[in-house]
């Protein structure tokens, strides 16, 4: 299972390798040229800047990462943690494997979500038991924030749907035949025009 790493808050100094696995995400998505998002945006729409520059209505997503602790030698070994704390004191050496975006959405039906926008892990890190630790702490996230389900989306192909499936999750899509739709930046604007 799942020895050794730890789930905890992303802090400011997570931001640069959040943002390079926002891009391990995207090549692996075969969308390399997604990602528009810099460390800054980072900062500011998460809350990790104090003045003018923080994002005004405060955080608009929440951040977490996992991390892959090792014990230097003839330290102790100390057990993985669901805690979603932000302390990193301690004599481990700590990795950064994985990472996780979410924010809150609201269902007329059910009341208060958790919208996951992304949970990745680096690939040479799976089939480790990590997944459902960092999914199970995300469950965790989620009922402790009051949150009545958690929603995401995955593309049709990537192998992680059995995965999914496995933690519990429903395919809307098949048994409820919702589809996700989008409306970007120049439909908004077009709109926005007429």
């Amino acid at each position: 299972m799942a020895s050794g790493v730890r789930v905890r808050k992303t802090v400011r100094q997570d931001l640069p390798e959040v943002i390079a696995m926002i891009q391990e995400l995207a090549d692996f998505e075969k969308m390399p040229a997604g990602p528009q998002l810099t460390v800054e945006d980072l900062e500011r729409d998460g809350g990790f800047l104090d003045g003018p520059r923080s994002c005004q209505d405060g955080p608009v997503y929440h951040s977490f990462v996992l991390e892959l602790q090792h014990d230097p030698p003839g330290d102790a070994y100390q057990k993985p943690s669901t805690s979603t704390s932000a302390d990193c004191s301690g004599p481990l050496t700590r990795k950064l494997i994985g990472y996780a975006i979410c924010f809150y959405s609201y269902s007329t039906w059910q009341g208060k979500s958790l919208a996951l926008e992304d949970i990745y892990i680096r690939p040479q890190y799976r089939r480790h038991g990590y997944g459902q630790h960092f999914f199970k702490a995300l469950a965790h996230h989620a009922r402790d924030s009051n949150c009545s389900r958690i929603d995401f989306h995955v593309l049709d192909w990537n192998p992680a749907t059995s995965f999914y499936r496995r933690m519990g999750a429903l395919d809307l899509t098949e048994t409820e035949r919702w589809h996700f739709y989008r409306l970007p930046k120049d439909a908004i604007a077009a709109l926005c025009d007429e």
